[in-house]
């Protein structure tokens, strides 16, 4: 059942480091953290699946408001 409960709770998933993008890619959103010492080997992504495309996109707007991370696709 892929680690979700019977009340679709997600587990908590620690990372280290800072969150710098976050995109949604169809039913997917993705979440890239910085490593938390500057060295990009250890830095981490993060892929969760949603419900639906808008789902991955309300979840990836609350993420970016939330922590203040830019929309990499309206950077021009």
């Amino acid at each position: 059942m892929d680690n979700v409960s019977e009340t679709n709770t997600r587990p908590m998933i620690p990372v280290k480091g800072s969150l710098v993008a976050v995109a949604p890619n169809g039913n997917m959103l993705e979440m890239w953290f910085q490593s938390p010492d500057g060295d990009s080997s250890d830095s981490q992504m993060f892929a969760m699946r949603c419900m639906s495309p808008e789902q991955a996109q309300t979840i990836a707007t609350l993420h970016r408001s939330k922590w203040g991370v830019p929309d990499w696709s309206k950077v021009s």
